[in-house]
């Protein structure tokens, strides 16, 4: 990984441009002309819109992200399998099943096992086999029917948990992640959650991906990833599919109001991205950035102690919530 960055897979020849701007184009983000600069700048858009870094290159992320957007709900059919269907169709069953009362987890365009349980208990109410598969009578029938509510029931009950949620620091669990550059940033706010009792340990890769699955293997409470920014000093939440992770929100929030407290010499950003870090892990997330190597050596060690003191009030104080 770059150090100011994600790793750039920008497509090299003719006909990949070709391929990104045709669906640049398909989604609404036509490129007005034939350079590089005006595909540049309908990425840019392009990446504003699905919350992920506005690099202006078609990176692994983007170019995921470009695939995903163009399927539709009712182009395939979906069923659990390794590895997982994603993509807005997904997104909108989730979306559809959540707002009729049947839980898929959060809305994150990926069809995982709870999205084939919610999706089962669907077809069970509606008189359809139970088999988790969303076919062409599934697709008919999550159109039709009525009760949509204002609300993802998923959402919901986040909201609830964190209502009630009593655990004091010394049962917490928490895994600070990071980019491969940041490891001893990560390992000191490591040690600064654990010197406030609580588990903490410290992992970084390249892959955010991989690093969202070692944190759904462990019974976390929490993840927080450091990484770099476009621009200054940026903390973000899962926000994604019109849906938000109230949880992930209440701690970037918390996170972002003790920054801000600091008076660094760099704006704190506040904002819902769909980063696979925040939208891949099961758990509240926060992704802390800054915008150059040297603002982690330098503002690092402030940094670190106002995020570990964030987390403490997130964790021990139920009745923070907004």
């Amino acid at each position: 990984m770059n150090a100011g960055g994600p790793t750039s897979v920008a497509p090299q020849s003719e006909a990949s441009l070709a391929d990104v701007a045709m669906r640049l184009a398909k989604l609404g983000f036509s490129a007005a002309g034939s350079g590089l600069g005006e595909l540049a700048e309908a990425l840019v858009a392009f990446q504003s819109s699905r919350g992920i870094p506005e690099t202006g290159d078609c990176d692994l992320i983007t170019w995921r992200s470009l695939v995903e957007a163009g399927f539709a709900f009712g182009d395939r059919v979906l069923y659990l399998r390794n590895p997982s269907f994603r993509g807005d169709d997904v997104a909108w069953l989730q979306e559809r099943l959540g707002n009729l009362g049947f839980d898929p987890g959060r809305v994150d365009g990926i069809f995982g096992p709870r999205t084939r349980d919610a999706l089962q208990d669907f077809q069970s109410n509606v008189a359809l086999p139970a088999d988790g598969i969303c076919g062409g009578a599934t697709v008919d029938e999550l159109r039709r029917v009525f009760g949509r509510s204002s609300e993802h029931i998923h959402g919901v009950r986040e909201r609830q948990r964190l209502r009630i949620r009593t655990k004091p620091l010394t049962e917490a669990s928490v895994a600070v992640l990071g980019a491969l550059p940041l490891e001893p940033q990560a390992d000191l706010l490591a040690q600064r959650l654990r010197a406030r009792g609580a588990r903490a340990v410290a992992v970084t890769d390249a892959d955010q991906s991989h690093l969202a699955s070692i944190a759904n293997k462990r019974e976390l409470d929490l993840v927080t990833y450091l990484d770099f920014s476009t621009s200054g000093l940026q903390v973000a939440y899962y926000s994604g599919f019109r849906y938000t992770s109230p949880a992930g929100m209440l701690l970037a929030q918390m996170v972002a109001a003790g920054l801000g407290a600091l008076q660094l010499p760099v704006m704190v950003n506040l904002r819902g991205m769909t980063l696979p870090i925040l939208r891949e892990t099961r758990m509240a997330a926060v992704s802390i950035a800054l915008d150059h190597p040297n603002r982690w050596i330098i503002l690092g060690p402030e940094v670190v102690e106002s995020v570990a003191e964030s987390i403490e009030r997130f964790l021990v104080n139920p009745d923070s919530v907004g």
